[in-house]
């Protein structure tokens, strides 16, 4: 048994992953959930149970600055970072671990870089539920637009105006194309995506861009297969989920050749986008101290317009590409598989 402790409720990214992943290792031996937030009225409590056991393992998975909460043998922290400084107190509580675990070969490197010990140190990747997250049969509507589809926080690191710009400049207003925004976000006090896609672009025309409003995870299911094509000009990820998820679901995916897909992605199941060179870091909400937290990618804006027509242009291939991702993530990336590959770290590392 080993005692887990995240953000367990709720529809955020933490808490998808700590249910997915624990939820998978549940089948090979039992875990213990120990939630850090309770439960939401609408939400059905887990059953009480006992006292973790400071003899089994203790995970953490969720924000570094809650790791000193963990107890167990051994204390590992599963934790996700995205620029390339640890502030030093943050690496102070990895240190103070007995493990970390990051999803990426590149967040290892990361963290490794910033004084953490290689040995101490392991890749455990996410996953992705590709029995849920699967391609669906769909109506043939040959007046229908090809769709473009971004799902993520509105924010710096995601590129979202940057794709706003890019999809602007490449095609023109009386091509069948649109671009669908699932850009929420929650933490931005009083946050209006209509108002955000127009501050974009200004008094600038451009093709169809839709905004898509908050939904749970089978409606999410469904936006995927109502697209085309995927695309996430990100800055960096230590995963990337909802590039995962729409490779299960079969669909061609765009996105930025740096960081963590990197892992998971090449040219055989997905279009890259070239990084023009690394910049600081700057964003004034999520990243206020951008300045102490190193580097991220600038993606091209010509290869994400290169990339976008051609995927648009080209959908056989587009297609096929689509189909090989969808084979890759069920080959090597489900949550069983993320699972497995944790259980074999800490029997190696006991």
């Amino acid at each position: 048994m080993v005692n887990a402790y995240c953000y367990y409720y709720g529809d955020d990214s933490w808490s998808r992953h700590a249910r997915s992943f624990f939820g998978a290792w549940q089948k090979q031996e039992p875990v213990r959930i120990l939630s850090w937030n309770p439960p939401s009225r609408a939400e059905a409590a887990l059953p009480p149970s006992d006292e973790p056991s400071p003899r089994m393992p203790g995970i953490g998975l969720g924000p570094i600055e809650l790791m000193p909460t963990v107890s167990g043998k051994p204390r590992i922290a599963f934790v996700v970072w995205e620029t390339t400084i640890l502030p030093r107190d943050k690496a102070m509580i990895l240190q103070s671990m007995d493990q970390v675990w990051v999803p990426s070969t590149w967040g290892r490197e990361v963290l490794i870089a910033n004084g953490l010990a290689a040995a101490k140190v392991h890749v455990v990747p996410e996953g992705v539920d590709v029995d849920r997250f699967r391609p669906m049969e769909r109506p043939h509507d040959p007046n229908r637009p090809f769709r473009f589809l971004f799902v993520g926080k509105w924010e710096e690191r995601k590129g979202v105006e940057l794709l706003i710009r890019a999809y602007r400049k490449e095609f023109a207003r009386t091509e069948p194309v649109e671009l669908v925004l699932h850009a929420w976000n929650p933490y931005l006090r009083g946050f209006d995506l209509d108002r955000q896609i127009r501050r974009a672009l200004g008094l600038r025309r451009a093709p169809p861009i839709v905004a898509s409003t908050p939904i749970g995870e089978d409606a999410l299911v469904q936006l995927y297969n109502s697209c085309d094509a995927f695309v996430l000009p990100t800055r960096a990820e230590a995963w990337g989920l909802p590039i995962t998820e729409a490779m299960a679901c079969g669909l061609p995916v765009i996105a930025t050749a740096y960081s963590a897909p990197l892992d998971y992605l090449d040219q055989s199941t997905g279009y890259l986008i070239d990084v023009r060179k690394l910049i600081a870091v700057r964003d004034p909400y999520f990243f206020p101290d951008g300045h102490l937290l190193g580097r991220w990618a600038q993606p091209d804006e010509r290869s994400l317009r290169k990339q976008l027509r051609r995927v648009f242009e080209n959908r056989d291939e587009a297609r096929e590409k689509g189909r090989q991702a969808r084979d890759a993530v069920c080959a090597r990336w489900t949550w069983d598989h993320a699972a497995s590959r944790a259980r074999q770290v800490l029997r190696e590392g006991a």
